[in-house]
């Protein structure tokens, strides 16, 4: 892992001098790590566990992952293949949908059938219903090989309950993406060369749309997808802190959704994906899962794919970093803990993955590895759709400026701030009933 580091560290320094010379456009000349390895060169050490930890105690153990994709049939075969082939522990998946994921856990739990992994995928906070705190894996959650982000924001009480590596190829960071060819073919400034001049905001986020749209009919400016709109007002509509979910609606996110719906009424961007890959759409706002070659956009040239950092509200703010609420934690009742919190530092660890084949190009690749290490102590995660998911009540509101016209907007999102209330209420009623649990524990 220290190998690693030091190559993103090389990879930070080429992004920033680029930047600061002006040469936005100059592919980074570094190679990326060599992660294909034998499994002779892998390191040895257990990262991130508690060095009391013996593997060799788990030897002949069975750690089952719940999940709705089979680790055995994709990227993750290799890491899995390894971990079952060095530590002697046998792996297996538990499928089942993701659309009811939290429930058929939930019932798992009742049977005394559970499984050990949890997947983390916008179920909080209906998932800590079925999770139960981190101590159990033996995990050394102070090594810089965790994600200290996804610690933070799922800690109750001080007892965490999800970790993520801090990069790692399932990371899900909110990106701004945009096809180079179009760019440049039509002397457009590219998105890269304002970030680089500091002048990468949301007025040249649109003036770069309305001229991609220019191009012709079939042209569109720019996707959005998800919630990375949001990232611009600080967050979105539900903050979590200090154990509580609150409604974060204020006078900001007002501004930043009505700038998109005019944008949608002026026919310069669109909701979703659809089109970029096929390279009529100049910019999409996407998740870093755009940038590998098995992503949202198959179909694209590989070398047209550009990619840079959101847009900011002004000249002079920071850019954001924001993601969807992701990670791993153990299942309440978890049979084996410590195997789990075994094949956790062997399946989050990006030296076990094919990293040279997994991006659809070297820039894209340094930039993915950039903003994680960045993002691994200061990510803001998205959870209205959780909320959605959780209480079973409200909507979508990311995605308002969509439907609704920039003088209807306003109204709409004011005429629910009672259901963001209530689905708070739920929310919270979730996490205080789990905060009670812990303290149960403690005094047993």
């Amino acid at each position: 892992m220290k190998k690693r580091r030091i190559l993103t560290l090389i990879l930070t320094v080429c992004l920033t001098c680029s930047f600061a010379c002006g040469c936005a456009e100059t592919e980074v000349q570094t190679a990326l790590p060599n992660y294909n390895k034998e499994p002779s060169e892998i390191e040895k050490t257990l990262t991130g566990m508690d060095p009391s930890i013996d593997p060799e105690d788990y030897r002949g153990s069975v750690v089952k992952m719940v999940t709705w994709k089979d680790p055995w049939l994709s990227t993750d075969d290799v890491a899995t293949h390894e971990f079952e082939q060095e530590l002697g522990i046998e792996v297996e998946p538990v499928l089942i949908g993701q659309g009811d994921y939290v429930k058929t856990i939930a019932a798992s739990i009742a049977s005394k059938t559970q499984g050990d992994i949890f997947y983390e995928h916008g179920d909080f906070p209906g998932s800590l219903t079925v999770m139960q705190p981190l101590d159990a894996a033996m995990l050394d959650l102070s090594d810089p090989f965790w994600n200290q982000s996804i610690i933070k924001a799922s800690t109750l009480r001080d007892r965490p309950y999800l970790v993520d590596s801090a990069v790692n190829v399932w990371s899900e960071i909110d990106v701004c993406v945009y096809n180079k060819h179009i760019f440049e073919s039509a002397g457009l400034k590219t998105p890269k060369e304002y970030y680089a001049e500091g002048k990468w905001t949301v007025d040249n986020f649109r003036y770069a749309a309305q001229q991609v749209s220019k191009l012709g009919k079939d042209y569109m400016g720019a996707g959005i997808l998800g919630e990375g709109i949001l990232a611009i007002a600080g967050g979105g509509f539900f903050t979590y802190k200090d154990d509580r979910m609150t409604v974060s609606l204020d006078e900001h996110l007002f501004e930043v959704m009505d700038f998109f719906a005019e944008m949608k009424r002026d026919g310069i961007v669109k909701l979703d994906r659809g089109g970029f890959g096929e390279g009529k759409t100049g910019m999409a706002i996407s998740h870093v899962f755009g940038l590998k070659r098995t992503g949202y956009f198959t179909q694209i040239n590989p070398d047209h794919l550009g990619v840079t950092y959101l847009p900011v509200w002004k000249e002079g703010e920071r850019a954001k970093i924001t993601s969807l609420y992701r990670g791993w934690g153990l299942i309440d009742g978890a049979r084996n803990p410590v195997g789990a919190g075994l094949y956790l530092s062997y399946y989050l660890n990006n030296d076990l993955y094919d990293m040279e084949t997994t991006f659809h190009n070297e820039d894209v690749a340094a930039f993915f590895f950039v903003i994680s290490e960045e993002g691994a102590n200061d990510t803001i995660y998205y959870h209205g759709p959780n909320l959605v998911k959780a209480t079973g009540k409200g909507s979508l509101f990311h995605e308002s400026w969509s439907n609704y016209a920039p003088d209807e907007l306003r109204g709409y999102l004011e005429s629910q701030r009672p259901v963001m209330n209530e689905m708070c209420i739920k929310a919270n009623e979730i996490i205080e009933q789990k905060i009670e649990q812990l303290k149960e524990s403690e005094e047993n």
